[in-house]
C-alpha cells in the first residue's frame, strides 16, 4: 500500500527518530515517499534509508495553508492511499490540504503540545489518531467539537531495537574519552536542550547528588535547541554559579546516544512542561532505550513517564529536586535495587516496545484507515 508520510520537523527529536525506525523496517512497498515540512539533519538521514524525501518549508502561520495547498497538489490524484501524519504540524496540514480527497489521514501523536481544542480540532479532520501513548490521546477522548466526526483513536508505542552495543567496551571507552579512571558512578540525562527536558532540574538537584555520592558524574547529551538558546546558557550559567563545571560535562549532540544510555550507571529523565505549559513527556523514548539495556531509571512521575516506564523505574514527585536527587544517589549506592531495575526494565521492553511488534501494528493501522468502513467516515 503506497503511504505518504509527512513530518512536522527535521531535526532529531524523539519522533523524528521514531519515524525513521518505522521506515527502515516497514519495508519499501509501504513507503510512497517523505515529505519534511523543513530543512534539517533528518532529512539526510531518511534519505539514507533509500525513500524519496521531500523538503515542504511551512515557515510561519500563514506558510501552513501555502504548504497544505501545495500538499495537496503533490498527493491528490497521485496513487497515494494514505498519509501518515508525523506529529502534530504535520497533522495540521495534511488535513487542511487533503480534506474533501479520498485520502485518509492518519495522525501519529507524539506528544501533549497543543492539546485541547485545537488538537481535538485537527483530530476530527484524521480518520484515525495513533497515539504513542494513553497519556497523549487523553484530552482527545474527552470530548469532540460540536458537529464534527471524532477519529479512531488507538496507541501504538514507539518501538526501537534491542541494543547491541557491549556494555563494558562502551563504559571503557566513554572513561578514557573523559579522563576518568573508571572508578567515577556516570548519571545520565539524553534530550536537547530545551526546558521540557529539564537540564536544569538536574543541575540544581546535582549539589545534593554529590554531597550523598561524591565523585559522581552527570553527563548532559542532546544538542542546543535552535528555539531555545537562553535555556541553553541559563543552564550553563547555573552550572558555574554552583561550581560544577568538573561534575557536570556537557557532550553535545552524540550519534550514539544509546550506546552511552547503555554505559551510564542511571539514567534520569525529569521532564515537565515548559514556561507555556507544553513539552510534557508524551512517551519518554531515552527511558525506555534505558529499560532495553539494562540501565536504571529516575525520573519525574509525569506525562507519559508513569504509563510507559511503569514498575520498571524510579519516579518522583515532579518537580521535587531533593527527591530527585535522593533517588539517583539512593540507586548508585544500591547494586541490588539497580540489579533488580534493569531486569524488570528488559522484560517490560521485551513485552512492549520490540521494534517488530511497532511496525507490525502500524501496518495494521494503515490497513484499518483505508478499509470501506473507515472510508464511510470516522467513528468513536
Amino acid at each position: 500500500m503506497p503511504v505518504a508520510f509527512v513530518g512536522s520537523h527535521a531535526r532529531l527529536g524523539g519522533s523524528e527518530l521514531a519515524l525513521e525506525r518505522l521506515l527502515s523496517t516497514l519495508g519499501r512497498d509501504w513507503v510512497d515517499r517523505v515529505i519534511v515540512l523543513e530543512d534539517g539533519p533528518a532529512v539526510r538521514r531518511l534519505g539514507a534509508l533509500g525513500v524519496r524525501v521531500e523538503v515542504l518549508p511551512s515557515g510561519t502561520r500563514a506558510g501552513l495553508l501555502t504548504a497544505a495547498w501545495r500538499l495537496r497538489g503533490r498527493l491528490a490524484g497521485d496513487g497515494v492511499r494514505l498519509v501518515h501524519a508525523n506529529g502534530v504540524k504535520a497533522a495540521l496540514v495534511a488535513g487542511l490540504g487533503l480534506a474533501g480527497t479520498r485520502v485518509p489521514v492518519l495522525w501519529v501523536k507524539h506528544d501533549l503540545s497543543w492539546d485541547g481544542p485545537l488538537g481535538r480540532l485537527i483530530a476530527a479532520g484524521c480518520a484515525e489518531v495513533v497515539g504513542v501513548s494513553e497519556a497523549v490521546l487523553a484530552t482527545l477522548r474527552r470530548g469532540r467539537p460540536r458537529g464534527l466526526p471524532r477519529p479512531r483513536l488507538a496507541v501504538v508505542p514507539n518501538g526501537i531495537r534491542e541494543p547491541q552495543a557491549d556494555r563494558a567496551d562502551t563504559r571503557a571507552s566513554l572513561d578514557r574519552a573523559l579522563g576518568l579512571d573508571g572508578s567515577a558512578s556516570l548519571v545520565a540525562l539524553v534530550g536537547r536542550l530545551h526546558p521540557a527536558k529539564g537540564q536544569a532540574e538536574l543541575v540544581e538537584a546535582a549539589p545534593e547528588v554529590l554531597r550523598l555520592r561524591p565523585g559522581v558524574r552527570i553527563l548532559l547529551v542532546g544538542g542546543e535547541d535552535p528555539s531555545q538558546p537562553a535555556y541553553a546558557a541559563r543552564v550553563r550559567e547555573r552550572i558555574r554559579a554552583l561550581g560544577l563545571e568538573d561534575s557536570v560535562l556537557e557532550l553535545g549532540h552524540r550519534d550514539d546516544a544509546a550506546a552511552l544510555i547503555a554505559a551510564v550507571d542511571v539514567l534520569t529523565v525529569p521532564s515537565g512542561p515548559d514556561e507555556r505549559g507544553m513539552g510534557r513527556e508524551g512517551f519518554g523514548l531515552a527511558g525506555v532505550e534505558a529499560l532495553a539495556a539494562g540501565t536504571p531509571v529516575v525520573g519525574y512521575a509525569d506525562g507519559a513517564l508513569p504509563e510507559v516506564l511503569g514498575d520498571a523505574a524510579v519516579l518522583v514527585p515532579p518537580g521535587d529536586r531533593a527527591a530527585l536527587a535522593r533517588a539517583v544517589a539512593g540507586l548508585l549506592g544500591d547494586p541490588d535495587r539497580s540489579a533488580a531495575l534493569a531486569e524488570a526494565g528488559r522484560r517490560r521492553f521485551a513485552e512492549r516496545y520490540r521494534l517488530e511488534t511497532t511496525t507490525a501494528a502500524m501496518a495494521a493501522r494503515y490497513r484499518a484507515a483505508v478499509s470501506p468502513a473507515a472510508r464511510r467516515g470516522p467513528g468513536g
